[in-house]
């Protein structure tokens, strides 16, 4: 068969073999992204579907409008105009998790060859759903307060991008909150330089400590933002939504009409109900505690066997923990000594664009008990003396 030429620069499936021996070994994978699943409400939305059902399953089965279901767009509405300054709802799309909303901003903008800023690194999935419109990845640096403003800034006097991706909360993969401050100086460049934002926030619920900080788009009004119910719900649902002005949302919306018509509708009802008839608000600190609780308990892990062998950066929140193993400068050579202790993670050269080999490797611990937390760190040091 005759491929379109793109997938020439699909990179091999290593991480997907990575995830499938996992599942059928006694490895312990810190290397999903996954959420919890203990954790998830599976009574409550079992009786919200079956409500659904009871009230509106003939409507709920039947097609539906692209944008998604009305009352959840209000409620989305309702939640972040606390922050935003929205007109309406028809600023809001409700799409099929936020993944879907990077590749239809990405089909609704790109074409081959223009330029996409990332952070350094970045979220994996968002390269995948970018490459297939053949963008030129452009990585502006980043340091533990995310990214540096001064090299954004020099970038972009070199070249003119279509949009800049960025995780400001809990970031993908290295759990770095982008500061107040930086978000601040962000905004003004983005304003010198008319730039356009795509704001990611799966993990903004997820907050660990201190105060929520505003958004990019409560700052800015040149930002599309995407949310996400999979972090906080679960990620079978499949609902996302995406925040633009409406002739963005207008374009975004022919775009998914030709992906896949509507979003599920008989979810996108069940979760309204949930969230609003159920302790939605109970159910976020419930998350954030069991997640702190679990990143503590594999901060200290570090520290107790591995010491000054490795670095690690302390996330306020989110699901990973972003290390290196200071006795490599291959994090994915490494990964063959801890395989061999039957322990995994992802290694950092998949969250950069041009693949680059590095020390760095990004730790789940959200969906591990803090005893499996403890022996899988326990393994990553006894990999670590077989160097």
């Amino acid at each position: 068969m005759k491929y379109a030429s793109w997938t020439n620069d699909l990179r091999q499936s290593f991480l997907g073999e990575i995830l499938k021996t996992a599942s059928y070994t006694e490895t312990i994978s810190f290397a999903g992204g996954l959420p919890a699943q203990e954790l998830f409400p599976n009574q409550e939305l079992k009786e919200c579907f079956n409500q659904v059902f009871e009230e509106d399953g003939p409507i709920a089965l039947q097609y539906a409008e692209a944008r998604g279901y009305e009352p959840l767009r209000q409620w989305i509405y309702d939640r972040i105009n606390t922050r935003s300054k929205l007109k309406t709802t028809s600023e809001i799309i409700i799409t099929t998790g936020s993944q879907q909303g990077l590749s239809l901003v990405a089909q609704t903008f790109l074409d081959p060859g223009d330029i996409v800023l990332v952070e350094s690194p970045t979220y994996l999935g968002a390269l995948q759903a970018f490459q297939g419109y053949r963008p030129r990845f452009v990585m502006v640096p980043c340091d533990e307060e995310g990214i540096i403003p001064e090299e954004l800034a020099e970038i972009l006097t070199k070249c003119q991008p279509k949009y800049l991706y960025v995780i400001p909360n809990y970031q993908n993969p290295t759990g770095r909150q982008l500061s107040l401050a930086r978000r601040l100086e962000i905004i003004e460049i983005a304003r010198r330089f008319n730039l356009l934002i795509l704001e990611d926030n799966p993990y903004g619920e997820l907050r660990f400590e201190g105060e929520a900080l505003p958004d990019l788009r409560d700052l800015y009004e040149n930002v599309i933002y995407l949310g996400s119910f999979s972090k906080i719900l679960s990620p079978g649902l499949r609902v996302g939504f995406l925040v633009a002005d409406q002739k963005t949302v207008s374009y975004i919306e022919r775009a998914k009409e030709g992906v896949d018509l509507f979003s599920n509708n008989l979810t996108q009802r069940a979760v309204y109900k949930y969230i609003t008839s159920r302790n939605f608000k109970e159910h976020i600190l419930k998350l954030r505690k069991v997640y702190c609780e679990r990143r503590d308990t594999m901060l200290q892990a570090f520290k107790d066997y591995l010491g000054s062998d490795v670095q690690v950066e302390t996330p306020k929140g989110g699901l990973f923990i972003w290390a290196k193993i200071l006795k490599t400068k291959d994090s994915l050579e490494f990964l063959n000594y801890a395989q061999a202790e039957k322990v995994i993670y992802v290694p950092g050269t998949f969250f950069y664009p041009d693949g680059r080999r590095s020390n760095e490797m990004r730790i789940n611990y959200s969906c591990s008990s803090p005893e499996v937390i403890e022996e899988g760190i326990k393994r990553l040091g006894r990999a670590v003396e077989r160097i």
